[in-house]
């Protein structure tokens, strides 16, 4: 559990037209655009503005606000960055509230992955203390609704295993395992940790491909049917296990992947300017 925490201290540290009936203060400190965002993520997080709706356009907030449009743009592309709003642009544009995800921990963890801050080991160490509990607690409190999921998901299996969508199909499982152990906040953590493993796969295709027993889906989800929470975790143990020795063995050919891109897609930029 210590191994957890510090896993993600180290990841912290790293619709329609919306009405104007909300009242803000007026701001005086020196760093404007924190506290523009603040309060709007506030509202958004107290449920005032619901996803799909529109912010105000850019100079209703320089009056809500009493701020400079500079302010508030810093403050727009902030909340961007973080997932609380998406920017659409056209006529129809503007700023809307997004639903809520993983995605900006999944960009963290990618982040620091490829800055060596952590490491794919750190990951594996992760999934193998995390995956288990979430399958343990999946056996004693799924519900029907859970069971007809895992088993509708499980009856439509992906064929082509060197496909995105493959890759993509079998993580899909274990998203549904976190959601049939109701604890929200494991829930949360195992979409993000499927969001990187999805993303490493991924990366890695078609040059390597990671090995998956598609059976082993198969005897996780009856001992959740069963509710044999000790064989759920055991043989969910087996399975993380499995998986991580090759996101070990295959590390350094995704960072190098990684890398590529990232020095292609400068150049890129930098023959745009």
């Amino acid at each position: 559990m210590l191994n957890i925490l510090h896993f993600l201290r180290n990841l912290i540290s790293g619709g329609q037209q919306m009405t104007n009936s909300i009242n803000f203060k007026k701001l005086s400190r020196n760093r404007l655009w924190e506290e523009v965002a603040g309060a709007l993520k506030q509202r958004i997080i107290a449920g005032d503005y619901t996803p799909g709706d529109k912010l105000p356009p850019e100079i209703q907030l320089v009056e809500m606000f009493g701020v400079s449009r500079t302010v508030i743009r810093e403050a727009i592309r902030y909340l961007e960055l973080t997932g609380f709003i998406t920017i659409k642009q056209g006529a129809t544009g503007g700023s809307f509230i997004a639903e809520l995800s993983s995605q900006i921990i999944q960009t963290n963890m990618r982040d620091l992955l490829l800055a060596r801050k952590i490491s794919v080991g750190n990951l594996n160490e992760i999934r193998i203390h995390l995956e288990p509990e979430i399958a343990g607690l999946a056996a004693l409190r799924r519900t029907k609704k859970d069971i007809v999921l895992l088993k509708e998901h499980l009856s439509h299996p992906h064929q082509n295993p060197k496909a995105e969508e493959y890759i993509k199909h079998h993580a899909y499982f274990h998203r549904l395992v976190g959601r049939a152990c109701n604890n929200p906040f494991y829930s949360i953590l195992a979409d993000s940790i499927m969001d990187l493993t999805v993303e490493f796969a991924v990366t890695l295709r078609p040059t390597h491909r990671v090995m998956h027993d598609p059976g082993d889906h198969d005897v996780i989800f009856q001992a959740i049917l069963d509710q044999d929470q000790k064989l759920a975790i055991q043989t969910t143990l087996e399975h993380v296990i499995k998986i991580d020795d090759q996101m070990l063995a295959l590390e350094k050919n995704y960072l190098e992947i990684r890398e590529k891109n990232f020095m292609e897609m400068r150049k890129l930029g930098a023959g745009t300017d």
